[in-house]
């Protein structure tokens, strides 16, 4: 029990995160182009939940399916690592997905904790 001792109420704490739009749609794109089914079905509870217009969105999902995401946030991150995205061709750098994971980490801990 000592390990909830400094973050808020575990019912409060959905498993969400917050990302800019142009990470979302490129993470939606990604798992669509997916031939598993699983990932595509990822891709449409992340897609439904975005709006137009709105620079970021906070997507709430099981936990699993965050931690599927984070999973393809970190392959992103790689990506760029490797050279196969460019800050110009999807809109987004690398720091703005670290930035995204290690802020909702800071909020809610490793998802092994839900």
């Amino acid at each position: 029990m000592a390990r909830y001792r400094c973050r808020p109420n575990v019912m409060l704490a959905a498993p969400s995160i917050t990302l800019p739009t142009a990470i979302l749609r490129h993470v939606c794109v990604d798992l669509l182009d997916r031939p598993d089914p699983a990932w595509q079905h990822l891709a449409h509870l992340v897609s439904a939940q975005l709006f137009p217009g709105s620079p970021c969105h906070t997507v709430t999902l099981a936990a699993q399916d965050l931690q599927d995401l984070l999973v393809v946030l970190l392959e992103t991150s790689i990506d760029f690592g490797d050279g196969k995205l460019a800050p110009e061709a999807c809109g987004f750098t690398e720091d703005d997905i670290h930035e995204a994971i290690d802020l909702h980490q800071h909020h809610y801990g490793p998802l092994q904790d839900y």
